[in-house]
């Protein structure tokens, strides 16, 4: 049932990306919410759990808004990997250790996606300016999110049928 749940909660995250956050640009620069589920996900679920429905949400973004198919599902599927890799480590009952995780994250999948262009295209000094005017002010904007998604994420992996493993007894 959780997984049902999870993939509700990414297909309506596409939805609500696509239609009211171009609405709520701050200097050019949106939030990237994926990157908060993806984030929330792995630290209340696990490595695998992060990293599947980081793959599902990087997917699911690549097909419907990418040019390449993969290139975000990787992004999101290491970082929901990595953040899971702390899901027994930490407590993540505040709010100070998952935004602080989701502005990390954030810089992560940026310097994921910038290095490889900048490198190939020779451009080391655009590296500067993007992480001033795009990648700095977007990881903060994205970690302020956080909060605002983390609390309701929290609520939802408390219930019942999103911790309950389902047995099939045989007759």
């Amino acid at each position: 049932m959780k997984y049902w749940v999870v993939a509700a909660i990414l297909i309506g995250n596409s939805i609500l990306q696509s239609a009211l956050l171009p609405f709520l640009e701050i200097m050019g620069v949106k939030p990237d919410t994926l990157l908060v589920l993806v984030t929330c996900f792995g630290l209340l679920g696990g490595s695998v759990f992060g990293g599947a429905a980081g793959l599902f949400g990087g997917l699911l973004q690549d097909i419907l808004y990418g040019d390449m198919i993969g290139l975000h599902a990787l992004q999101y599927m290491i970082i929901g990997t990595l953040v899971g890799l702390l899901h027994d480590r930490i407590i993540p009952g505040k709010f100070v250790i998952p935004t602080l995780l989701v502005f990390c994250g954030s810089l992560l999948r940026n310097v994921i996606l910038m290095g490889p262009y900048l490198y190939f295209t020779r451009a080391g000094n655009l590296l500067e300016y993007g992480f001033r005017q795009v990648i700095l002010p977007e990881a903060v904007l994205t970690a302020l999110c956080m909060p605002l998604i983390f609390y309701p994420m929290t609520l939802l992996f408390r219930k019942r049928f999103m911790t309950k493993k389902w047995h099939f007894r045989r007759k």
